[in-house]
């Protein structure tokens, strides 16, 4: 192993996600500043992680609620074509369904640690203390890209969980 090789290694096992005793931040909406149509909210950015890794918004959610999400998605985009019967194109297309049937402008999957108390997290959805989440925003990204409050809704209540904001787990 070269010297910045092993270098790299011991700053990556350095990286810590401190534990705290709260569950993910919840999330709250204010009226957007840059729009002038007053029923335009926008989620409120939780402070910056203390390991300075970026908070992401969304789901605990497992592949299997993914692809179920994504073929009802494919349904509303194509309502007269079938779905394939091909387990890898759903797999492969649930997101993309999933972004263009909600109009949503971030889409993506990420694992969050899990902090203090994880009952409301299925169980499926932890692994090694880090939960699998469809992310819908990063603390990183422009109000633009903020999803709507009926698109979080409407996400809430097909999964029958509440979203919130996660610490990232960066996957080196």
């Amino acid at each position: 192993m070269t010297s910045t090789a092993s270098q790299l290694e011991r700053s990556l096992r350095r990286l810590q996600i401190p534990d705290s005793q709260e569950t993910s931040t919840p999330e709250r909406w204010v009226p957007s500043k840059y729009s002038s149509d007053v029923s335009q909210y926008v989620l409120v950015r939780p402070p910056r992680a203390p390991c300075g890794n970026r908070q992401l918004f969304g789901f605990p959610i497992i592949k299997k609620e993914l692809w179920q999400l994504g073929a009802i998605s494919f349904r509303h985009i194509q309502p007269d074509k079938t779905l394939p019967d091909d387990h890898t194109f759903l797999a492969m297309n649930s997101l993309t369904f999933l972004e263009v049937s909600l109009r949503l402008g971030v889409c993506t999957m990420a694992y969050g640690k899990v902090v203090g108390d994880s009952k409301h997290i299925p169980s499926e959805c932890v692994s090694s203390g880090e939960v699998l989440l469809l992310v819908l925003w990063r603390d990183t990204e422009p109000e633009a890209t903020c999803p709507t409050q009926s698109q979080v809704h409407s996400l809430a209540h097909k999964l029958k969980r509440s979203p919130g904001w996660w610490v990232e787990v960066p996957q080196f």
